[in-house]
């Protein structure tokens, strides 16, 4: 049976690595990297006010990822709205 996780900030750090993994859907993706960045957000503040608990690599990596996938979700949005219009021309 596993040992259960008493450490709040490595604990943190893996709910925004599981909302980056969440956002890894294309389209819908999007709304999980507003909760991976602030789950990031929260877990580097508290790895860093208690550095002996740890979870700072994977919280810092959470923020990374969120704001990776954040722009690629953007791209994605502004090329669903731009195809139409390239249809458009094309034609």
């Amino acid at each position: 049976m596993p040992s259960r996780n008493n450490n709040g900030a490595s604990t943190t750090a893996l709910a925004a690595l599981a909302f980056v993994t969440y956002a890894l859907v294309p389209y819908l993706g999007i709304l999980f990297c507003p909760g991976a960045l602030l789950m990031g957000g929260i877990g580097l503040v508290r790895a860093y006010r208690a550095p002996h608990l740890g979870g700072r690599r994977a919280s810092a990596l959470g923020i990374v990822l969120a704001v990776l996938l954040f722009c690629v979700h953007l791209l994605l949005w502004w090329i669903l709205y731009k195809v139409p219009e390239w249809t458009h021309q094309a034609l």
